[in-house]
């Protein structure tokens, strides 16, 4: 049973509005409260529970951030109150307070003692945390020279190795590149596995439905829903499309009162206008595992057997993935998971029910292949990445020999989806 950490109690926040600086002085010194002031977050009312996700999502504009920072203490309440059931920390600005000139190790060590690490603390973390910010030669240079992403990692990265309970989190999944969103997200869960709890404000539907367990939905400043995260992140989303419908009419029509073109099970008015482009498949990516085999190739082919530089949406694929046994291998099983830019998963397969019943054996040296056929999906313009992998074992029991992180990187530069993860063609009946 979980109990809650976090308590909010009639919390609201009014900010007074004044002609001029002057009036504003004025006022304060009367002690007057001006009539017209704005409500940025109407009077809230409801808990968080200890280890869970708690997700806020809505359009900008809408209160999360103002909500944010009375959680963490850094503005006032008009009125109501937040109980906090253990120490906060604040990702709401990575790298807030950092100095140009200083290196990034400097940064990180002042920055980890305003968090309230000790001196020795800072010392014996100061390891791990360049090791997570993974800049290289950059972590002992001006942060001045860092991009936008490198900046993000050194907060971040200081961040992660501060001792609290309860981590309150402003859109930092939605910064930096692929990788390191990737990064954050795994490191969330494993905080939530020791017990920690999350609050993480997100405009991605995506982000809210896979990390949290329950979500508030704010709209200019009061609340539209509070409940589990799936159903919260869906409401919103269909709302935001209702609008957009709303305002793309001209003709006075209800949302979704169009007529809808008839398509063929092949949808051809969607074909050639999602082109997926193919890298090569990187041998120098990070990889993982146990040893006894490696992958050597992964990607998608032609029926030809050549590597395909370019596929189109809906259109038949064919997935190969090469490996090599480095020792005599019982019940190796290949698979891959392909992921969108914020690393969540689209989809993946392996090959243990093909060979469960009549396991495949190998010797140390051999080159082994699996081909995997399918119809490639619909997908929104971005950044994909394809992540093989060789296993032993079965589904439920298993250890990882291998497995290669962004063994392949794709691009899709031009695509009719513009909702969702990925689009599915559909045709009205009737």
């Amino acid at each position: 049973m979980h109990d809650d950490i976090i308590q909010i109690r009639g919390l609201s926040k009014r900010y007074a509005r004044y002609a001029t600086p002057l009036a504003r002085i004025h006022g304060l010194l009367q002690g007057r409260d001006d009539s017209s002031a704005f409500e940025a977050l109407a009077p809230l009312d409801f808990t968080i529970r200890r280890g869970e996700c708690f997700g806020i999502i809505g359009r900008n504009g809408s209160g999360k951030s103002t909500l944010l920072k009375l959680l963490c203490g850094i503005i006032a309440p008009s009125t109501g109150r937040v109980v906090l059931g253990g120490r906060a920390l604040g990702m709401i600005e990575l790298g807030a307070g950092f100095q140009p000139d200083f290196t990034g190790r400097e940064n990180a060590r002042i920055n980890a003692l305003v968090q309230g690490l000790s001196a020795d603390e800072v010392v014996g973390r100061m390891p791990l945390i360049e090791a997570f910010a993974d800049i290289g030669p950059y972590f002992d240079r001006p942060v001045r020279t860092y991009s936008t992403g490198m900046y993000a990692r050194l907060g971040f990265a200081v961040s992660a190795h501060v001792d609290a309970d309860i981590l309150i989190v402003d859109e930092i999944l939605a910064v930096g590149d692929a990788s390191f969103q990737q990064k954050c997200a795994q490191w969330m869960r494993q905080f939530r596995s020791r017990g920690g709890t999350v609050v993480l404000v997100s405009h991605s539907v995506g982000d809210i439905s896979d990390l949290c367990d329950r979500a508030l939905w704010l709209d200019h400043g009061q609340s539209r829903g509070l409940g589990p995260a799936r159903e919260i992140a869906t409401a919103y989303q269909r709302a935001m499309m209702a609008e957009q419908d709303a305002d793309g009419r001209t003709d006075g029509a209800a949302p979704h009162a169009r007529p809808i073109p008839p398509r063929t099970s092949q949808a051809p008015d969607w074909q050639g206008q999602m082109v997926l482009h193919q890298g090569r498949f990187d041998r120098a990516a990070k990889g993982h595992g146990h040893g006894g085999a490696v992958v050597i190739d992964a990607g998608f082919f032609t029926a030809a057997g050549s590597r395909a530089e370019t596929l189109e949406g809906g259109a038949d694929m064919i997935l190969k993935i090469r490996a090599r046994a480095l020792r005599d291998l019982d019940a190796p099983i290949l698979g891959f998971i392909f992921r969108d830019a914020n690393g969540r998963n689209l989809f993946g397969d392996n090959t243990y029910l093909t060979t469960c019943e009549s396991p495949v054996r190998f010797t140390a040296g051999q080159v082994f292949e699996a081909e995997f056929h399918g119809t490639l999906p619909y997908l929104p313009a971005g950044r994909y990445t394809l992540a093989p992998s060789v296993i032993e074992g079965t589904q439920d029991d298993h250890v990882h020999l291998h497995w290669v992180e962004h063994a392949v990187t794709l691009h899709v530069t031009q695509s009719p989806v513009e909702f969702g993860l990925v689009g599915v063609p559909m045709k009205a009946v009737g």
